[in-house]
């Protein structure tokens, strides 16, 4: 997958901001991306083996008109680019994944509500 990293140089990975976010383009969405050192708590919520200092939780999000539509996250160890890029290969792909879901169930229940009300008219 080519990373497309918006207001970044252009290198093979990737740069965070120093407040640990990112943005990215995929598929033509903006997915802003959140990366921050995992926890213990973290370790016991997202897999269910021992906490390990260099992890960090990778999180994104794609947001349309202000609501996060998509989301996705990821664990990856920080001392291993590959690790880290498969992470954030995998949160980029997921987020669009979950935004077209959640596009087509709210087109759904579009339909549904729609076809109810013209049934009510008369």
């Amino acid at each position: 997958m080519e990373l497309r990293q918006l207001c970044a140089p252009a290198d093979p990975g990737f740069r965070l901001g120093l407040d640990g976010t990112a943005r990215f383009v995929h598929e033509g969405y903006t997915v802003s991306v959140q990366v921050r050192r995992a926890t213990p708590e973290d370790a016991l919520n997202y897999h269910e083996y021992e906490y390990d200092p260099d992890e960090v939780v990778m999180a994104g999000a794609v947001t349309l008109e202000g609501t996060d539509v998509g989301t996705a996250w990821a664990v990856a160890n920080e001392r291993d680019a590959h690790d880290m890029r498969e992470a954030l290969e995998r949160v980029l792909r997921e987020a669009v994944d979950d935004l077209r879901r959640t596009v087509s169930r709210l087109s759904d229940r579009v339909e549904e509500t729609d076809r109810k009300c013209r049934a009510q008219q008369p």
